[in-house]
């Protein structure tokens, strides 16, 4: 791309950023969130930056699914003033330290305190993760009926993916390992140095939307798994990335996992007739409006019940 077309890029963010901070502003207009009675944890980490999209992500969401707890891993970057207007629209929630949630030999930062909680609160909940940046359209039957069967799930980011051996996501990343890949991609390639790997599945999700079944994994299973992976990759398993893959790795490896159909559930560039939820994941979400016709859509639907 050339100078002006990044310039012109840049400009059409800045705007389209603005638009949706804009419409974003009204989610305090409307009423607060409670608990309700479906059977499972909606948990999120949240930083200061992103308290109102926080809101708009589990206000959307309550919308059509009704979790009997709501937790949030309060980023350190949490105040108390975002405490207090958290609490004030989502009554009944539950705020935890990610600072409680570090343990050594494990990556600190890159959502790793997000994942120890989960496998945390696992014992005794199902667990579903919502990104902040994310936005719940129309009824979620599959999200239900993973509740219900106990079934873990993953966000795709591809049409028709499925669980998968271990083999064949090895031998993908293979081809794909090359110098300055991304660490998903690179620890991907060594997927076959994990004890038992012959016996394990994977699939390349995105942790932004995933379920947990109640025993699907426990603190002591990460604990290992990140110090095998640890040993493998050294010093850049702390890298950006390597929750989501461990995220991936532990939803695939659950009784009854499931992928959730894409695009039915995806990222706005991939939106089609009859999307149900959308994740704006960072290199996409202001390249158009879509944010913020979404948060506009969203609170007028929260303010007209």
């Amino acid at each position: 791309m050339n100078m002006l077309g990044l310039v012109m890029q840049k400009t059409r963010a800045a705007i389209n950023r603005r638009r949706f901070d804009q419409e974003l502003s009204a989610i305090l207009e409307t009423a607060p969130v409670g608990l309700g009675n479906d059977r499972f944890t909606a948990l999120s980490m949240v930083h200061h930056r992103d308290v109102e999209s926080y809101l708009l992500a589990i206000k959307s969401f309550c919308r059509f699914l009704h979790p009997q707890r709501i937790v949030m891993v309060a980023d350190p970057s949490i105040t108390d003033a975002d405490r207090v207007r958290i609490a004030s629209h989502v009554t009944g929630i539950e705020f935890v330290r990610a600072e409680d949630y570090r343990e050594p030999g494990m990556p600190q930062g890159g959502c790793w305190e997000r994942l120890i909680a989960i496998s945390d609160y696992v014992k005794t909940d199902y667990v579903i993760q919502i990104d902040a940046d994310t936005v719940s359209l129309l009824p979620m039957p599959e999200v239900a009926k993973a509740v219900a069967e106990a079934s873990s799930f993953v966000l795709a980011t591809e049409d028709g993916q499925n669980l998968i051996s271990c083999v064949e996501a090895a031998q993908w990343a293979k081809g794909r390992d090359g110098a300055g890949e991304h660490i998903q991609i690179l620890a991907e390639a060594h997927l076959l140095r994990l004890p038992r790997s012959e016996h394990a599945r994977y699939v390349r999700g995105c942790a932004g939307f995933s379920g947990f079944a109640l025993g699907s994994f426990s603190r002591s299973q990460l604990r290992e798994f990140s110090k095998t992976m640890s040993g493998i990759l050294g010093d850049r398993w702390t890298a950006w990335g390597t929750e989501q893959f461990s995220s991936n790795f532990m939803v695939s490896n659950s009784p009854r996992a499931c992928v959730l159909p894409h695009p039915k559930y995806c990222h706005p560039g991939r939106e089609r007739p009859g999307t149900v939820f959308l994740h704006f994941i960072g290199y996409v979400r202001f390249t158009t409006d879509r944010y913020a016709r979404a948060a506009r859509e969203t609170c007028v639907a929260l303010r007209a019940v």
